[in-house]
């Protein structure tokens, strides 16, 4: 039973450490613009998603490799394509990231436009 917890613990440090390496190469920050004509630029505080807030690569780049994360646009175009299984780059921010941000237990993540589309 204790090489069992202990092989256990190695593993969980193994992951935990895997991924902090990975975030530790994100970029600070992302300028998300050229999907809306009406909003301002999204500025995406990337860095401190995966660092501060301890969310997962793969949470997001949902079908890459560890390591070899692509944008979000390499998948999900501006405009809907005629791929049905692909959703508009837009309707994924907006699901993603609203439906992430209502679940905040501190309610300080932006829920409303003006919130990540300021003025």
């Amino acid at each position: 039973m204790k090489k069992f917890a202990m092989l256990m613990a190695v593993v969980m440090v193994a992951v935990f450490s895997a991924s902090v390496i990975v975030a530790a190469d994100a970029p600070e920050s992302i300028t998300i613009k050229n999907v809306q004509k009406t909003k301002a630029p999204v500025v995406f505080p990337h860095k401190a998603h995966a660092e501060k807030l301890g969310i997962k690569c793969a949470e997001c780049h949902h079908k890459d490799a560890a390591g070899k994360e692509q944008k979000c646009s390499g998948c999900h175009k501006a405009q809907m394509e005629k791929e049905k299984e692909k959703e508009s780059f837009k309707e994924v921010m907006h699901t993603k990231c609203k439906g992430c941000h209502s679940k905040d237990a501190t309610k300080k993540a932006p829920t409303k436009c003006d919130g990540c589309h300021p003025k």
